[in-house]
Parts: structure tokens; sequence; C-alpha cells
């Protein structure tokens, strides 16, 4: 066993012994030397020493490291990840090969694998934090550029299936118009196997007729190359197969940008199913068109038959009632008392039944006559005043027998260019239906007023009012209502209907505004006329 005066001899690198016995110089000359980064921290996480591959991974040389936190060289987001080795440090626990990534002096990423362990005091106390640090950003930028080429090979291989079992067919053409991808689609679509199509020209598709011009619109979408379908503004763009037969065909044009040029991708699809059912239906809608046009031409003529045979039946029974009419208005006048008061009664029912007759045969004739065109307004300057006094006064004995008070308003100087006797005929009926409709002790008002170039004529009355359900139907033909206030339904509904009629001939409108249990005003216009 050497003594203690051998122990201090020198050794051959100027060391002595008794210095090669201390582990303290042995252990930071091995620190110092290693290859892996090997740091101190406290457990609060500041840096307390740091060896020279430390360094050289970090690019902080040990003076300007040392005393920094440990979140200084945190990438950005694994901060939460510091903070969770920190406080596994602080129970004791050991960390091996935790993979993570720093932040370099330059900013660049730094990725690597760190070893933690606990440092403790005599006590098992602990009191700091070793780590060894394994620089593996190689390995992950490998990792990852293997990941991207596989994720890169799925995608072209996704592609690739989706374009081979793709229902249409896809071809790719290089910019000297070569097919260079076509797929099985295509070989069923042409007839052509794929061998056949690559290499060749796509104007090989694209029937004889049409190449020459095929070409020049090749050239002109090579220029602008932006996605649009193909045959845009063209009736009609076919297509060959392989054994000449033509097929019409919807095509759909992608250009890809490349070093060399451009591709261009086209997309092509059968249409001759979808040309034979547009022509079928095409077909389908001309001879719907034709049936209808032919059902309505008979309509109308039916339609102009019942008119023309209405007003000459209408004509002819109204020959007969006149006469009737007027032999029973000679006997109500018998003064020589030739008939007994029954048969005086049955006269007058005769004469009354005869004058009701007589006004539904010439609604009936009217409506007639509008509808086949034969009724002729003979129109001139009116000064209204006079012509509604006249109405009104005509009405008020058959008023004032029902116990309702008619009141007129009507502005000064307004005027109209008119069918005189229409004009009475729309306001007679209007008024007759008023008092129709209005029950004892009510009150009917007409007036007539200048509105906008126009003049507005308006029958109001207190009456039994017309439901909001019904009120849209009023006008139409054969349309009553309801009953009048006596209990029964008068007339033939066709009143307001020719109302309507006589007043959009004068070139005005008319409208109902009633409310049940309230009464009802009915209002038409006619252009104001100056003379």
């Amino acid at each position: 066993m050497a003594d203690d005066k051998t122990s201090n001899l020198p050794t051959a690198n100027g060391t002595t012994h008794s210095e090669w016995n201390e582990p303290e110089r042995w252990l930071a000359a091995i620190v110092e030397s290693s290859d892996a980064a090997i740091m101190g921290e406290s457990l609060d996480g500041v840096i307390t020493s740091w060896n020279a591959a430390a360094e050289k991974m970090f690019g902080y040389t040990a003076g300007e490291a040392i005393g920094l936190p440990v979140f200084s060289l945190a990438w950005p987001g694994e901060e939460v990840k510091i903070l969770d080795l920190l406080a596994a440090m602080r129970r004791g626990e050991r960390i091996d090969h935790f993979e993570t990534s720093r932040k370099h002096k330059d900013g660049s990423r730094v990725f690597v694998s760190l070893s933690l362990y606990p440092i403790k005091d005599g006590h098992g106390n602990v009191v700091g934090i070793a780590k060894i640090a394994s620089n593996i950003t190689e390995r992950k930028r490998a990792e990852e550029h293997e990941a991207q080429t596989r994720a890169e090979l799925l995608a072209e291989r996704k592609y690739r299936e989706l374009i081979e079992h793709a229902p249409d067919a896809i071809l790719e053409v290089d910019a000297g118009g070569m097919i260079v991808i076509a797929n099985r689609t295509s070989e069923t679509l042409f007839g052509y196997t794929r061998d056949e199509l690559l290499g060749q020209p796509i104007e090989m598709l694209v029937p004889e007729s049409r190449r020459g011009a095929h070409l020049a619109h090749r050239a002109a979408f090579a220029k602008v190359g932006i996605s649009r379908p193909m045959g845009h503004g063209m009736p009609d763009l076919n297509a060959v197969r392989k054994d000449r037969s033509e097929f019409p065909v919807e095509i759909g044009l992608s250009p890809i940008h490349t070093d060399s040029g451009i591709l261009v991708v086209a997309v092509i699809r059968d249409i001759t199913e979808r040309k034979a059912s547009e022509v079928q239906v095409r077909r389908l809608q001309e001879g719907y068109l034709a049936e209808i046009s032919s059902r309505h031409r008979e309509a109308e003529r039916l339609n102009q038959l019942k008119s023309e045979f209405m007003a000459s039946v209408s004509h002819e029974l109204r020959t007969p009632l006149h006469t009737i009419i007027g032999f029973a208005d000679l006997l109500r006048e018998d003064r020589d008392g030739v008939l007994s008061e029954r048969q005086a009664r049955f006269v007058e029912n005769i004469q009354r039944d005869s004058e009701h007759l007589l006004a539904l045969i010439n609604d009936v004739l009217d409506l007639s006559r509008i509808e086949a065109g034969g009724l002729v307004l003979h129109t001139e300057f009116l000064r209204v005043k006079p012509l509604v006094e006249e109405i009104v006064e005509s009405f008020r004995t058959y008023a004032d027998k029902r116990s309702l008070s008619v009141n007129l308003r009507c502005d000064q100087d307004v005027s109209v260019r008119a069918d005189a006797t229409r004009l009475r005929q729309i306001l007679s009926n209007l008024l007759s239906n008023a008092i129709k409709f209005t029950p004892s002790e009510g009150e009917i008002s007409v007036s007539v007023q200048r509105e906008s170039g126009l003049a507005r004529f308006e029958v109001t009355d207190s009456g039994v009012g017309i439901p909001a359900s019904e009120q849209a139907n009023i006008f139409g033909k054969f349309y009553q209502v309801g009953v009048t206030t006596g209990g029964v339904r008068e007339g033939t509904g066709l009143g307001l209907s020719i109302c309507k009629e006589l007043v959009t001939m004068h070139g005005g409108s008319i409208e109902v505004q009633s409310e049940v249990g309230k009464g009802s005003t009915f209002s038409f216009t006619m252009p104001n006329q100056e003379p």
C-alpha cells in the first residue's frame, strides 16, 4: 500500500495522485467532455450548471446560460410541460428519455430527449435537478419527412384511385395535346385500351369535322388557363369512339401549371341519356301545350256560342215579356170596374213578376253581349252631379217603403267621359243592392269626389255586411252572397259581375269593404274628365 508521500507524487500529465483520487474532479471532467448536454437546475427552474455540449446544442455559453430560467429555452407551447417536469422533480421522481423541443439562441427549434434526476442531500431531501439532453433534431426531421412522404404517397394513391374509379372519363393532356393519363372509364367510354390512348393526340377523340376548331380552342385555353366548361355557348358538343360513332358529351377543363407548361385535365361525361330525356320532355311539353292551346280555343269557341245563344234567347224572351207587361199595365188602369179586387191583385202579381223576370233577362243579355264583345260604349262628357241626383231620387220611394234614409254628397264640377246609360246601370245596381240588404231604419249614403285624376263613386249602407271569406268572390258570375233582409235570395247573381265588367270597360276599378253586421261600402273609379 503506497504511503502518503507516494500518493502526492506528480503523474505524467502533471497532476498529483491525490488530485486523481478526488471524485469531484473526475465528475467535472466527465461532465465537461460528454457529448450529451448536461445541466443543473434549481427546483424553481433556474439553470445552475452548463457543460460544453449544452453550449453547442443551444448556442448559449455557460456564462450566458447560468442564472437564466429554463423557460427562456422553452419552445412556444412547451411551457406547461416544463412546469410538469419541475413538479415531478420536486416529488423526487426520475424521468427518462422524455422527448420535447427547446429554442436555440438563434430562434431555431431543437428537438431533445431529456433524462432528469432529482439531486438529494444527505437527509434525502431534493435540493436540485440534474438534466441530460440528447439532440434528436435530425431524427425528428427524418421522421417528419418520412411521415410527410407517406402522407403524400397515400394522398397520391387515393387521388389515383379516385380518378381510376370515377364515373366520368378523365384524361390528362400535356402542352403538346398528347394524352398522358387516362382512367378506366375512358377505356369504356371511347372503346380504346389505355395503351392505345396514352401518347396519342387528344384530337383522336374529336369528330373530324371539329378537329381544326378544337386545335384553335386548345391553344386559346392554354393562354388563358382558367377552369371552365368546354363548348360554352355551343348547342352541341360531340366526341367520337374507336368505332367512329359519335355521342354527345359534357366536358369540364381544369389547368395544372407545371415547370414544363400547362397540363389540362378533361372530365368527360356521356350525356346521351340526358339528351334523349330532354327530347322526350320537350316533345311532351310541346304536345301538352298544343293540347292546352286546342282546349283553350275550343273553350273560347264554346263560350262564344254560349254567349251568342244566351243573347239570342234573352232577346226572344224580352219581346213576349214586354207584351205581358204592357197588357198588365192596361188592366191595372181599368177605370170601369171590370176587374174584381181579387183579379186586380192577380194582375198586379203578373206585372211585378214579369218586370222582375225582364230585369233578370236584361242582366243575362248584358253579360252575354259583354262576353261576346257585342256591347259598345257610347261615351260622352258627363257632369256627374245631375245624373247621380236623378238616380238617387228614382230610388227614394223604394227606400221610403223600407224606412231607409238615403243621403247624397257630390263634389261640384266632377265630370267623366262615360256611357250615361251604363253609368246609371252601375249606380242603380249598387243602390238597389244596398236597399235590399239594409234592415229597416237603416241608412244609405252615396258620395262622389275627385281623387288624384279620378272620380270616385261610393255607395255605403248600414246593412247585414259580407263575410271576409266571401268578399273575393262577390264579383263573380252567378255568385250570391246571402239573403236579403226579407230572408230570400233575389236576382241571378250577375249584377255585380256586370258592374265590374262595365267599370273595367270605362278604364276604372271596383272594390268592396265590408264587415258583418256593420254594413258595406262599394266603390268604383272612373277617369276624371275635364271638358
